[in-house]
């Protein structure tokens, strides 16, 4: 039977007060603290912690890793390939990115899970967002890893199903820590000024351009 062989975590050392942001922003934040990535750390070396918590005394080396994060440290160049490198797995074990959004971890799930031969699914992240919100108090910075394969499983998957569709839901442009919310099926709706520029029109008096409104 295929399902989960072993599985691993890696939460940074480094702890921010959540009390602490509330007292620099003047607003609630929350109890508790929030885990950070340290200076040296980025979402592919917690990857290579997480992954070598569930490899540590098992018996099997996975055929494939698929590593998903929001917060890649590289583009162009596949992150996956220094997780393989760090676990010391055999040239013939493929590594793939699943970079972009943070429901890529659920497909790298899914595709670990579905894979042929023992598979890694490695799933970290750096949540970083604009002061005061839900990002930068609420999130935390953190990697897991899965190991799916045929044996003496942990934990066997019951059932899936998918089904998909595009719409506005959260979003950013490459190279900004800012996240955007639009509408979805279960967020409110958030309406802004359109941030065209407002051109005079014909035989009318010139207007100023309006700065792009900020929402």
């Amino acid at each position: 039977m295929r399902g989960l062989l072993a599985w691993g975590a890696y939460v940074p050392y480094a702890r921010l007060d959540r009390k602490a942001i509330g007292a620099a922003l003047g607003a609630a934040a929350g109890a508790g603290t929030r885990a950070v990535a340290s200076y040296d750390e980025d979402t592919t070396s917690m990857g290579v912690e997480a992954a070598r918590s569930a490899l540590r005394g098992v018996p099997v080396a996975p055929d494939a890793v698929y590593f998903a994060t929001a917060d890649p440290a590289y583009l162009d160049k596949t992150n996956a390939t220094a997780i393989h490198a760090a676990l010391d797995l055999p040239a013939s074990a493929a590594a793939f990115d699943m970079l972009g959004s943070v429901r890529s971890a659920a497909g790298a799930l899914r595709a670990a899970l579905d894979a042929r031969g023992p598979a890694l699914a490695v799933l970290s992240d750096v949540r970083t967002g604009l002061a005061g919100g839900g990002d930068e108090s609420l999130g935390g910075d953190a990697a897991a890893a899965f190991l799916f394969g045929e044996g003496p499983i942990v934990a066997e998957p019951l059932g899936h199903a998918s089904q998909t569709a595009e719409f506005l839901d959260r979003w950013r442009v490459p190279a900004s820590p800012r996240r955007a919310s639009g509408r979805s099926a279960s967020a409110s709706t958030r309406t802004c000024r359109s941030a065209r520029p407002r051109w005079p029109r014909p035989s009318s008096r010139p207007v100023s351009p309006r700065p792009p409104s900020r929402c």
